[in-house]
């Protein structure tokens, strides 16, 4: 019982740190994406993706959310494990009487609760802008849980390997948002020329972005099974990489 106290401590710590801050953890990336709702939807209102066969708006709307849902979910992990280590908290995280595997899923679940009020806020902004019909609820929200869920585990393992705030930055800019920009989020993969399009099957976020986008719509460039597998088999990884890298004390012990 005792352990399951502390772990609801841990959560609860967790989703306390961001809406203590709601302004900046929040508030800020609804502005950013609101503006590009705004300026693609008055651009491109009258465009029509052909592959798809719907409006350009609700094309790129799930890419959006997935979008700040990724950057969100990153962010809160990686910004929770640099503060403990700069502060000398996190000797309290490893002294907690709970598993290395609850500690992985306590600061999993924080970062994934951040991305979803992100997202779910991003989507409530975007029906301004279309219909706000998705073609399965359950789905979105399913994928939305494991894409968090990843780039939480990502964002420990970063804020584990992170000495100092810059090195934070340096996962963000150099591998999260070209990976992020380069996966069709305003884009099909299809409309892009020669080797280009072969390349984009080697970007994971491309699957993520386009299982939620056939949760969206009801229409992929990729396999369904193929993203939902490649996507699933990353997830496993990460939750037992980092529960492995919690249990050696990767740069967090002496």
């Amino acid at each position: 019982m005792s352990d399951l106290i502390t772990f609801y401590s841990l959560v609860k710590r967790e989703i306390w740190r961001f809406s203590k801050v709601a302004i900046q953890t929040v508030f800020a990336p609804l502005i950013s994406t609101s503006l590009y709702l705004i300026i693609f939807s008055y651009s491109f209102r009258s465009r029509e993706v052909a592959e798809y066969g719907i409006d350009y708006i609700k094309f790129i709307v799930p890419g959006l959310i997935m979008m700040s849902l990724i950057q969100n979910s990153f962010a809160n992990t990686s910004s929770s494990l640099i503060v403990a280590k700069y502060q000398g908290s996190i000797v309290d995280l490893l002294l907690a009487p709970f598993s290395y595997m609850q500690l992985t899923l306590g600061l999993m679940i924080g970062g994934i609760a951040r991305g979803l009020v992100v997202g779910l806020a991003i989507y409530l902004i975007a029906t301004f802008f279309y219909s706000g019909a998705v073609y399965s609820v359950g789905l979105f929200i399913l994928f939305s849980f494991l894409i968090s869920g990843i780039f939480s585990l990502f964002g420990i393992i970063a804020g584990l390997w992170a000495e100092k705030f810059d090195h934070i930055s340096i996962f963000s800019n150099f591998f999260i948002t070209p990976l992020t920009f380069l996966s069709g989020v305003f884009y099909s993969v299809k409309n892009l020329p020669g080797i280009w399009s072969k390349v984009s099957l080697f970007n994971p976020v491309f699957y993520m972005i386009d299982m939620a986008r056939y949760a969206f719509v009801g229409i992929s460039d990729a396999k369904l099974s193929l993203s939902i597998t490649i996507v699933g088999t990353l997830f496993i990884v990460l939750f037992f990489l980092t529960t492995y890298l919690f249990k050696i004390g990767y740069k967090i012990k002496d």
